[in-house]
């Protein structure tokens, strides 16, 4: 992940971001932190395609290596192996790995209300939402995770829990993370902090010590890059 002479800038040529020029290797696990309004959800939403102003340029790996958790995650209605397998076909995965991503991420309770349809959404509370949305992350397997504020409902202990995924059963997937909860830091081998200024946020960087014990990532394939133009933006008359 590149971002080249990046400038993101609002609909109307307001500057959030100036002048970014940094790289996201592959395997890495990076936080972004920065004050409300700094530009961190904004700068995914770039990531994803979705926020189009702006000029430089981001190469991002290929769409489908890739998974977005907002700290609400979309819950469809329908059977609750919908919710879990989306956005595939309920049809993609066996019952038992459904119920197995289940167990790992503490829904046992949800073992048994695979084909009930339900409003999930306000059903589950945020913190049962927020752990579905790993079960997620154990069927796909995506290359590249981007969380955004994804265990803010989470206690201490289930956080923990849900990010040794990724020293574990997800080792090797690169992680972006957008969070101000205490102990995310070292789950991260390398920080990065908008700074705000009166030209927009830069981005600063800082290494992160590695914890004793911390298992090494492992490598996984090179993937295609896909190159991004952001467009630039158009001054209002």
């Amino acid at each position: 992940l590149d971002f080249e002479n990046l400038q993101i800038t609002t609909a109307e040529g307001n500057i959030v971001i100036e002048d970014a020029n940094t790289k996201i290797a592959k395997g890495e696990r990076v936080l972004l932190t920065g004050p409300s309004g700094s530009g961190k959800s904004t700068l995914f939403r770039a990531i994803a395609g979705l926020w189009p102003w702006g000029a430089g340029r981001i190469i991002v790996p290929e769409r489908r290596c890739m998974m977005f958790m907002p700290q609400r995650p979309y819950l469809p209605l329908g059977p609750l192996r919908g919710a879990l397998t989306y956005p595939a076909s309920r049809r993609r995965f066996p019952t038992e790995a459904l119920k197995k991503a289940l167990r790992r991420c503490h829904l046992e309770h949800l073992l048994d209300r695979l084909d009930e349809r339900e409003r999930w959404d306000r059903v589950l509370s945020v913190g049962e939402q927020q752990r579905l949305g790993f079960c997620r992350l154990l069927l796909h397997k995506p290359d590249w995770v981007f969380m955004d504020e994804a265990t803010s409902a989470l206690d201490e202990e289930t956080q923990q829990s849900m990010m040794t995924l990724f020293d574990k059963e997800l080792a090797g997937t690169t992680v972006v993370s957008i969070a101000h909860r205490p102990g995310m830091e070292a789950f991260h081998s390398r920080t990065i902090k908008l700074v705000m200024a009166a030209e927009g946020a830069r981005l600063v960087t800082k290494r992160v010590p590695r914890l004793p014990g911390r298992a090494k990532t492992k490598r996984r394939r090179r993937q295609p890059l896909t190159t991004m133009m952001l467009r630039p933006f158009r001054s209002a008359r």
